[in-house]
């Protein structure tokens, strides 16, 4: 898996989407329109929001070609319009912008004839005019008299958001850039009216449908009347995480005995995806959901994600018809980068207007950064324009299989609940406001966390940091000065900063601006990051920021920011913010949350990893050991190992075989080491040793071979059920518990397995109404065997 990611920004020329032939409107302003709650920092996530360009979640009037000033983080923004001139002549047009933007000109009035003339590929400051050659255009003939529709887009996630457009011109100044005003620029006329809001009480029509609600794209959408059992609340879309699974395919994540029954953590989510997000690595995902759509028609899916990423589709309410459509992200993808491989999307898929479809989507995540996401064209969207699905669509799945355990924090997704944990259930239930008005968006629920971060701040002088006497610098490399010190307390992988320049207001002049960053380890070594130039803050309440320097994973414990500036006058900061990763020396000891490991140490990638003793490296065939020392190693067989004579054990060490492992007589171990030995088939998670019902599985560590294809468990403490099945190579296994009380399936496995072996799935024992009513199933390559529990 990657270590560093090159994120590649698309830039998409849009075309105007308005539903309606547009016309020129009254002089003197434009609507800036702007869409909340961005995934990422391009222009082909804006493009991917789905009420981009018709529905915006905020409209303001604005006299210029100037958008608000830091108005929000995580954004998009449009500007769209008319402008005129009266006399004919040659312009030329500047943009400036945070964070990435650009300007696109039509030819005429006409939006079918836009062309980009301007962009920012990265931020710039509010006049920074000449820090990228095309946030500059070429000169252009403007015909007086003529209306020339144009679109400004651009996106932001933090910091001081802005965008405008200048121009140089012989009617004001062909030498200075000037903002394009009030005089020159006219608003959208002729359009037809909005959508109703999503959620807005309608009638479909259909007398089979309850909660009919408009869906913010002209469609009125109830919910069909079903005795399907698993069909659950509309709008719930739900994440299960599954930490400590190494690997980078879903492979690794099917062939886990926790997936899909034991996750670790859940989230509802708004959309069928998740942001990018670092951090957390080894692990895997599992959404499923029915989804029914508004309008019958054809339907075509796309899928994002980072690592190996996939789609499932059912043609109908049945899990078990999941493979009827298939998409895939075969390594890993940008957020929206559609086309990287040809079986990303599907082809055109008919769905009808009240159904309910079964979807499923899997992803595994090795190392490093981690989102995933699913799109789709349809018939109420433009045309061949990937859009991420919202909630709306979905319902929840009822009959996962999934549960964690009672007592477990978690997030029911409502705002206005507090105190979210798991019920006895395995739903995540919050405690319901009360009292007057509790549940209006200004009484939010939700306590804001106490001392937490956030990245507005007022002009209060308390609330910096301000030096206004010179002294030594910690780095003796660098002079007396104005500067800062950061100690982390440990060591940590430090990736990315944010900054508030000094915001109090009439005062701002003592902001840092010509800075230089060095760091280190242990205070006394230290390394240059590099110089930099940060614009002055605002003065201003609602101050943001703005991107500080990307620190491209270097390890440090202090952080050192001295202000390069004149020292004759006090030089201070707001705030600082770091993104780090925790990263302790390396062998530093760590518990990396896997029982099925020892002498956990962090590596030098900043991961704690210990020495699995249960997974089968097959180094060779047969093993014979005589005189030998083990020491920190696993020592594996594709078929067995036999100790011949001592073998002597010092620190940790294990033996796995495929067959059996031999100990004979002599065999010894040093005080305090640790030695394990068992019997897996390469490269596949099979049942541990010191699972405590092995003694009563039939001598397990015998040839696999003469095992039963299907058997169940109950684990020790009787809280989770563990079925095992074999297989003998390469093909599809799938493994069902069908509970006749409840008449529900539950699946546990529907992919293909790899290697020969011994598999373990574990699913929860309150999931199932009466244990002696369920019977297990286990198809494996068209032979079915059934179990049920002893």
């Amino acid at each position: 898996m990657k270590n560093n990611i090159l994120y590649i920004f698309l830039f998409v020329l849009f075309q105007s989407s308005l539903i309606a032939q547009i016309c020129p409107g009254t002089q003197g302003s434009v609507k800036w329109q702007c869409w909340r709650n961005m995934y990422d920092v391009s222009l082909s996530e804006l493009s991917a929001h789905e009420f981009f360009p018709n529905s915006p979640d905020v409209v303001q009037t604005i006299y210029s070609i100037d958008a608000p000033i830091n108005y929000d983080n995580n954004i998009g923004g449009r500007i769209a319009g008319y402008i005129r001139i009266n006399t004919t002549d040659s312009v030329q047009f500047n943009m400036t912008c945070n964070e990435r933007g650009q300007f696109m000109l039509s030819t005429d009035d006409n939006p079918a004839n836009l062309r980009l003339v301007a962009s920012v590929p990265a931020n710039t400051n509010l006049t920074e005019h000449t820090k990228y050659p095309e946030q500059t255009s070429a000169r252009i003939e403007l015909t007086g008299g003529q209306y020339y529709y144009f679109e400004l887009t651009y996106v932001e996630s933090t910091g001081n958001d802005h965008c405008r457009i200048f121009w140089k011109n012989s009617f004001i100044s062909n030498t200075n850039w000037n903002i394009v005003s009030a005089q020159y620029i006219y608003n959208v006329g002729c359009t037809d009216d909005p959508c109703p809001p999503r959620g807005t009480s309608c009638d479909d029509g259909n007398a089979q449908t309850t909660d009919d609600q408009e869906d913010g794209h002209c469609n009125c959408v109830g919910k069909t009347n079903t005795n399907l059992t698993c069909i659950g609340e509309r709008g719930k879309l739900e994440r299960y995480r599954y930490d400590n699974i190494t690997g980078s395919t879903l492979n690794d994540l099917y062939a886990s005995a926790n997936f899909p029954g034991t996750p670790q953590f859940s989230a509802a989510m708004n959309h069928a995806g998740l942001p990018s997000t670092s951090g957390l690595n080894n692990f895997g995902q599992l959404v499923s959901a029915y989804i029914s759509v508004p309008v019958s028609g054809n339907y075509r899916f796309n899928i994002t994600g980072d690592d190996q990423t996939a789609l499932f589709l059912s043609n109908n309410h049945d899990p078990a018809n999941k493979q009827a459509t298939l998409a895939i992200v075969l390594a890993w993808s940008n957020m929206t980068e559609h086309n990287k491989y040809i079986f990303q999307s599907t082809a055109n898929v008919y769905l009808e207007a009240g159904q309910f479809y079964y979807i499923e989507i899997n992803q595994k995540q090795g190392t490093g950064s981690s989102h995933f996401g699913l799109f789709w064209q349809t018939p109420f969207t433009p045309a061949n324009v990937w859009k991420r699905i919202p909630a709306f669509y979905f319902y929840d799945y009822d009959c996962d299989v999934a549960c964690i355990p009672q007592g477990t924090l978690c997030d029911d997704g409502n705002p206005f609940t507090n105190d979210d944990q798991y019920n006895a259930d395995c739903d995540c239930v919050g405690i319901p406001c009360s009292g007057e008005d509790c549940d209006s968006p200004l009484a939010n629920y939700t306590p804001f966390p106490k001392c937490g971060l956030t990245d507005q701040l007022d002009t209060r002088p308390e609330n910096a940091w301000l030096s206004c006497s010179v002294s030594d610098n910690p780095n003796p490399e660098r002079e007396r000065g104005h500067w800062i010190m950061y100690d982390l307390g440990q060591r940590y992988e430090m990736i990315s900063s944010q900054i508030w320049n000094y915001n109090v207001e009439g005062q701002t002049q003592n902001g840092f601006e010509i800075v230089s960053i060095d760091y280190s380890e242990d205070g006394n070594t230290w390394e240059r990051l590099g110089n930099y130039n940060w614009p002055l803050a605002p003065g201003e309440n609602g101050y943001g920021g703005f991107n500080g320097p990307d620190f491209n994973n270097i390890r440090a414990r202090y952080i050192l920011i001295q202000s390069l500036d004149d020292t004759t006058t006090c030089r201070g900061l707001s705030k600082v913010a770091f993104h780090a990763v925790v990263c302790p020396e390396m062998n530093t000891v760590c518990d990396d949350g896997n029982e099925n490991t020892v002498d956990d140490k962090y590596n030098d990638m900043c991961e704690c990893q210990g020495i699995n003793l249960f997974v089968n490296p097959c180094d060779e065939t047969i093993v014979l050991l005589q005189d030998t020392m083990l020491n920190q190693q696993v020592i594996g067989a594709e078929i067995s190992i036999t100790s011949e004579e001592i073998v002597t054990v010092n620190g940790v060490a294990g033996m796995v075989a495929g067959s059996f492992v031999e100990l004979n007589p002599g065999f010894e171990t040093e005080y305090n080491s640790i030695f394990m030995a068992s019997v897996a088939p390469c490269d596949v998670n099979v049942l541990r040793q010191q699972n405590p019902v092995a003694s009563r599985t039939e001598n397990l560590t015998k040839n696999i071979a003469e095992l039963p294809f299907l058997f169940v468990r109950k684990t020790a403490d009787g809280s989770h059920i563990d079925v095992y099945f074999r297989t003998e190579g390469k093909g599809h296994a799938k493994v069902t518990a069908k509970d006749a009380v409840s008449d529900v399936t539950y699946y546990l496995m529907d992919n293909e397995v790899l290697n020969e072996g011994l598999y373990r799935k574990r699913m929860p024992v309150k999931k199932m109404s009466d244990l002696s009513q369920v019977l297990f199933e286990y198809v494996y390559n068209d032979k079915k065997f059934v179990a049920r529990f002893e």
